[in-house]
């Protein structure tokens, strides 16, 4: 086994010694850094639209989940009727639990969102 890669060894230096480099062509790095530059910006304009749809779904959120609480927990809303109907689901639930459940969850979005943005941040 210590033959047969001490070969190898001797095998592959023999093909690198042959080996001659080159100097890059002058407009090398330039055509590199341009390539960097793109790839970059392709991952940066990926993270806004993730970032955007993040913002959006968290938007919706607000808006359907306490739409829901109050339709769930047959709450009236004075001067407001719902255009839509829902299947009848006959739960007794709180409604303060219910916005406390769905505070705790709208929290727990934003504070993900902040963290992750930190890190970025923190990595630039």
């Amino acid at each position: 086994m210590k033959e047969n890669n001490d070969l190898l060894d001797k095998r592959l230096r023999e093909a690198f010694n042959e080996f001659v480099l080159d100097t890059p062509s002058s407009g090398f790095v330039e055509n590199l850094m341009l390539r960097v530059e793109r790839e970059a910006a392709k991952a940066q304009r990926q993270h806004v639209w993730m970032a955007c749809g993040q913002i959006a779904a968290g938007i919706c959120a607000m808006i359907l989940l306490p739409a829901l609480a109050i339709y769930l927990c047959r709450i009236y809303v004075p001067g407001f009727t719902f255009v839509f109907t829902f299947p009848k689901i006959d739960l007794n639930l709180d409604p303060n639990l219910i916005a406390i459940g769905l505070t705790v969850l709208l929290l727990l979005m934003a504070d993900t969102l902040l963290r992750k943005h930190a890190r970025s941040k923190e990595a630039e």
